[in-house]
């Protein structure tokens, strides 16, 4: 092994730390097996940190990833721990998003800037979503990544939510996070469980799961809402977990040149070949209207991931025709939003509300529809006229309007279609 992974390991690695040949952890360290899924490890960003090269980062995931937390941290620490290694981020994180999401995004948003580390993050987004889908997005995910690029490496991170705690203390994962270790162990990607620590902490009462402040009585508090973690308590142990983790995995990723072969699906209708289709090229009634990101006081926070959106006020349609099995769209919702009806080969499908309890602010937002027959399809969506209760809505979560003025429109603000299939 080369002088500087050497250096790494004889200055980082923890003592007491046991290991299998070619690169296993061993199983009699319970700590170890429950917090590191090592499998074949991540021998590329190894072997490029041994040579000194670039490195491109990517962070795929949802609002805990797109936080000032674990993310930067962890580039902090690349960087600090190997100063002569030049390390690049793609941040790729979008609150509020799951896998699904993530696959249908993945080409635009992470894989054309030629990423050689991709983090995937969505166990706490993807909490009650089929196991299907489940599956469906994290197998197109791994698969687009290898299909690109067969040299790149991957590693799932699984964050923690207090819906998580009492399985994941009973040494249990959450349902999400089992069909994402399925998919992991199918492909050998090491995983990294941030919800091991976090449970310990707590159990020993070292932690305070959910708190007002970082710090009450004089012990730590991991985050204020059971979901997102305070950056200088929860965000440092999430980055603990990793740096530890990653010191384990670089001592044995010693495989040089690794290109990872496909093996058969374990779905073979996952999303794999999806795209992103831009509002200006799809067919559209004359009432919408083509509204520029950046000259939009309303929108212009989004211009990293549309320039332009679709205004669609009621009765205005969307049109477009794709083959394969699954089509969504990528829009922003809000205050002015209102709801639609999704028509697929002439028959009414769906009724989708684009308001929510949290519409007191502009966010992205999306839907997929998936499972259809892999054919050629007609999509039409329509912007309803009716105009449901936004108060009794909002009241869900104890939310008002501070100027109802901005709640009267019904609208449909529309930036990608989504097709996993071919685009007509």
């Amino acid at each position: 092994m080369k002088n500087t992974i050497s250096c790494f390991i004889i200055c980082f690695v923890l003592s007491g730390l046991s290991f299998l040949v070619k690169g296993q952890t061993t199983q009699n360290n319970d700590f170890t097996s429950k917090e590191l899924q090592f499998r074949n490890g991540l021998s590329n960003f190894t072997e490029k940190v041994n040579k000194k090269d670039s490195i491109r980062v990517a962070y795929l995931g949802g609002s805990i990833t797109e936080q000032n937390g674990w993310r930067r941290y962890s580039l902090e620490w690349f960087r600090q721990s190997f100063p002569k290694v030049k390390f690049i981020e793609i941040n790729a994180a979008i609150g509020g998003t799951g896998s699904d999401f993530g696959a249908f995004r993945l080409q635009d948003h992470v894989l054309k800037f030629k990423p050689d580390l991709v983090f995937v993050e969505f166990g706490v987004n993807d909490n009650g979503v089929a196991p299907g889908r489940i599956t469906r997005s994290m197998e197109g995910i791994v698969r687009q990544i290898w299909l690109d690029n067969p040299s790149a490496d991957i590693c799932f991170i699984y964050t923690i939510m207090d819906g998580y705690m009492i399985e994941e203390t009973a040494g249990k994962l959450p349902q999400s996070i089992q069909i994402m270790e399925k998919v992991a162990t199918k492909y050998s990607i090491p995983s990294i469980n941030y919800g091991y620590e976090i449970c310990r902490r707590v159990e020993n009462k070292h932690l305070i799961f959910t708190g007002k402040s970082e710090e009450d009585n004089g012990i730590m508090v991991f985050s204020p809402d059971g979901v997102h973690p305070f950056p200088n308590t929860g965000q440092k142990i999430y980055l603990d977990v990793l740096t530890r983790s990653f010191k384990r995995i670089m001592q044995n990723s010693t495989q040089k040149n690794a290109r990872q072969i496909l093996p058969q699906p374990i779905d073979p209708n996952c999303f794999v070949n999806t795209q992103m289709i831009d509002i200006s090229e799809v067919n559209l009634s004359k009432e919408w209207k083509m509204l520029s990101i950046k000259d939009n006081s309303l929108f212009s926070e989004f211009t990293k991931y549309v320039q332009t959106i679709g205004q669609a006020e009621p009765d205005s349609k969307l049109n477009f025709r794709f083959k394969g099995r699954s089509f969504g769209i990528f829009d922003i919702i809000g205050p002015g939003s209102g709801s639609i009806e999704v028509t697929v080969d002439g028959n009414v499908t769906d009724t989708i509300m684009r308001f929510d309890p949290y519409c007191t602010y502009w966010r992205k937002h999306y839907f997929v529809i998936d499972q259809l027959k892999d054919t050629e399809h007609k999509v039409s969506i329509r912007v309803l006229s009716d105009q449901f209760d936004k108060v009794s809505i909002l009241s869900r979560l104890n939310r008002t309007m501070k100027d109802p003025q901005q709640y009267k429109e019904y609208n449909w603000y529309v930036g990608k279609i989504l097709i996993d299939g071919s685009y007509k």
